[in-house]
């Protein structure tokens, strides 16, 4: 009988009891600001210029700021070199009156050009 007694002592000491189950948690929350596109916004984000464009990418970066913010007229601007990058950079004014700075990186337009 002792033996019995010891064989299903032993047995339910072994047995495990299932871990609860874990509740899954929501992902956190995103504020809209960290999700916003920032595209040529900064020469860290600055639209990439093909190396093809004619007329140095006037018209494709008229192109590219139209359909990103409509209606536009450009205000100046310029071009600067920046850890080896050359970039144009477009100061505009939209309808509403607030002005934008959008930035383009002409690198390798800039060096096809040289070259010919």
């Amino acid at each position: 009988m002792k033996r019995v007694a010891a064989v299903l002592l032993l047995a339910c000491a072994c047995t495990t009891t299932p871990a609860p189950a874990v509740k899954p948690q929501p992902p956190a929350p995103v504020s809209a600001t960290a999700i916003e596109d920032h595209a040529g916004e900064s020469t860290d984000s600055a639209i990439s210029l093909p190396a093809d464009a004619p007329d140095g990418g006037v018209q494709f970066e008229n192109d590219w700021i139209y359909d990103r913010y409509g209606r536009f007229r450009r205000r100046g601007g310029g071009t600067g070199v920046l850890n080896g990058r050359r970039y144009n950079v477009v100061k505009v004014e939209l309808p509403d009156g607030s002005q934008k700075s959008v930035y383009f990186d002409i690198t390798d337009n800039w060096n096809r050009s040289a070259a010919q």
